[in-house]
């Protein structure tokens, strides 16, 4: 873990790693606009003498590859700029010892080249990457200052949970249950009375259903013999 984490529980910076990308990067950028500015310059821009006229399309190009780069400022990490320059000071140290460690009778054009074409980004750079660095700086101290492992875990989290707090739907508040209309009782339907029947009508409750035609005609005589017994009594 030493090789990842400092003795103060601070993750280390791979600003190296970001310096040597900056500086390849601030490479690609000078080799491009050299190669778009030179012919245009060359036909625009000519001088008395041509080390003066070389000079200036130099300083011209120069100052164009610096505002580019310039625009990695706006990264969250200020130090990549000038970082940037300083590699690209280093790969131009490169190019010098691989120019004298060559053939001698070419190293004249070759360090005459990447003087004209490699010192101005590197001198100008330089002087306007960290001027501006040190002012950010200055008006921001806290990028001064370096966050722990549990200060970053924490600023995570914090993230993570605005981030799903933003995608959770606002819960509306729970109404409580409509309670039920009440029913109205309803008056109860007439009472039907049963229908009577003529022979109930005639031998009162006590025939009960309706009677046959046999038990009809047995107390119609039982009835009559009764009356013929009363009539002799008298």
């Amino acid at each position: 873990m030493s090789l990842f984490i400092d003795k103060h529980n601070r993750r280390k910076s791979p600003i190296a790693l970001a310096a040597f990308g900056a500086a390849l990067l601030d490479l690609c950028v000078f080799g491009l606009t050299y190669a778009l500015l030179a012919e245009p310059l060359y036909r625009a821009v000519s001088l008395g003498s041509g080390l003066a006229t070389t000079a200036v399309h130099a300083l011209i190009i120069a100052a164009v590859g610096t505002a580019v780069c310039c625009l990695l400022f706006l990264l969250k990490d200020k130090r990549v700029v000038p970082y940037g320059f300083a590699g690209l000071a280093v790969v131009l140290c490169m190019f010098y010892a691989a120019a004298m460690l060559g053939d001698p009778a070419a190293r004249r054009n070759m360090l005459t080249l990447i003087t004209m074409y490699g010192l101005a980004p590197v001198l100008l750079g330089n002087a306007v990457a960290w001027p501006i660095y040190l002012k950010i700086k200055r008006k921001n101290p806290a990028l001064n200052h370096r966050k722990t492992i549990q200060e970053e875990l924490r600023e995570a989290a914090e993230k993570e949970a605005a981030k799903q707090a933003k995608k959770r739907p606002a819960q509306k508040p729970s109404r409580p249950a409509a309670e039920p209309p009440a029913q109205k009782q309803q008056p109860a339907p007439p009472r039907e009375e049963p229908e009577v029947s003529p022979e109930e009508a005639m031998f009162g409750p006590e025939a009960g259903g309706a009677p046959t035609a046999f038990r009809t005609a047995q107390e119609e005589a039982m009835l009559l013999y009764e009356d013929d017994e009363e009539e002799s009594d008298d």
